[in-house]
This record gives structure tokens, sequence and C-alpha cells, in this order.
């Protein structure tokens, strides 16, 4: 090699095949070259979208979390009726007895056991006008009728039974 190009070697200190190892990609275009962050700008060609799609389980049917937090927020209506109802003792702790169980009964990830459920939604419906209206509303939900559809013809039954009371569509 002659000084000549030896010196155009030194005027150009990066070689034209470099090496870069990076450590990660995302989707956004967000790079991380060796510890130290980069941005990279990418065109596909074509539309990239990327969907996801969150399901909860709950009473053997999947469904949104939104469906699932109106379904507690309604348990917790129904709490709050028993608690501010004027009623004995012994019914009110019978009444959340009553609503522990259908809660547990409705937010398993398996089928809810219809006598359980049925037998405790029965009895939240004895207590109270208020308690009554309140535990209608729990059980009136699009939700609620899908989990009674999954454990089958009691619940069914039952479910429809509040339907007709109540003026509501059959699922």
């Amino acid at each position: 090699m002659n000084t000549s190009e030896r010196s155009l070697e030194d005027s150009q200190p990066y070689r034209r095949d470099i090496n870069i190892e990076i450590d990660h990609l995302s989707v956004t275009g967000h790079v991380v070259f060796a510890g130290r962050d980069g941005k990279v700008h990418v065109q596909t060609g074509g539309d990239v979208a990327q969907h996801t799609h969150q399901t909860v389980t709950v009473g053997g049917v999947e469904t949104t979390p939104q469906e699932y937090d109106l379904l507690l927020r309604s348990i917790r209506d129904v709490e709050q009726t028993i608690k501010s109802e004027n009623l004995s003792r012994e019914s009110r702790e019978t009444a959340m007895h009553d609503l522990q169980t259908v809660q547990a009964q409705l937010t398993t990830e398996e089928k809810p056991n219809p006598r359980l459920l049925v037998r405790a939604a029965k009895s939240l419906l004895r207590f109270s006008p208020a308690l009554t209206a309140a535990a209608l509303t729990l059980f009136d939900q699009p939700l609620v009728g899908a989990i009674m559809a999954s454990a089958g013809e009691m619940a069914i039954n039952f479910h429809e039974a509040i339907q007709r009371h109540s003026g509501t569509k059959k699922i």
C-alpha cells in the first residue's frame, strides 16, 4: 500500500462495511443499538395494522373486560342496596351471603352451578322492593343472560322469568 492510499484511509475513519447489532426493534420503529436508543422510519409498501382483542372468561362465557366491569359494578350496586336497606341483622347477613354466592357463580371461569346460582338469586328477590330492583337489574344484563344460558335449562328458565317480569327481550 503506498502513502497516498494510506492517507486516504486515514481521512475516512469509518469503514463502509460496518456491522451494527440491534438489541431489539419494536413495531413502532423504536430501535435499541447496543444500549442506545434510535428511531427508524420504515415504509412497508402497504398498510400495517395491529389489532388486539382482549377477552375475559366468566361463567364459561367469553366477554370483554368492559362487560365484566359492568357486571362487577352491578354486583356492587346490589351490595350497596343491601347495606342501605333497613333489614334485620339476620336478613342482611343472609342477603350478603346470597350475593356472595351469586358473585362467586357469575365470576368464575367455569360454568356456574345452576342450583346454587338460582337458589341464591331467588333469595335476593325476597328481602325488599329496592333489593329486588337492584337484583333484577343485575340479572337483566346480557352477560348474565349468556352465563345463565351456559349453566343449563334451570338457569335459563329463571332468567326468562326475570325478563318477563322486567319486560325485556329474551337472549
